[in-house]
């Protein structure tokens, strides 16, 4: 078991002991809090690591391993590779343009 599989069977063991049965849409629910905590200090690196708690308990509970999410992550990329991007917003953030249905 490499160190991220081992992390997110710990992150398990502890979430399942300590805050009983849970849905993979109630951990994305508070995964979103969290970033939104992290988003208002994002100098706090605690912030960041309750993201990643929630995430990796999140795909323990919808059945995805660390090896699953990096397979998608590298899908993924290539997908954005071939996107066309559009400006930054106020906020900073810069989205694909969407395609039009043909």
């Amino acid at each position: 078991m490499d160190r991220w599989q081992q992390l997110q069977h710990d992150i398990g063991v502890f979430t399942d002991k300590t805050f009983g049965e849970s849905t993979p849409e109630a951990k994305a629910l508070h995964l979103s809090e969290e970033a939104k905590e992290a988003a208002a200090d994002p100098q706090d690196i605690i912030e960041w690591a309750d993201c990643q708690i929630l995430l990796l308990d999140g795909l323990r509970k919808a059945g995805f391993t660390t090896e699953d999410l990096y397979q998608a992550v590298l899908r993924k990329m290539e997908i954005n590779k071939t996107r066309k991007w559009g400006e930054k917003d106020e906020n900073g953030i810069v989205r694909h343009v969407k395609e039009k249905a043909a």
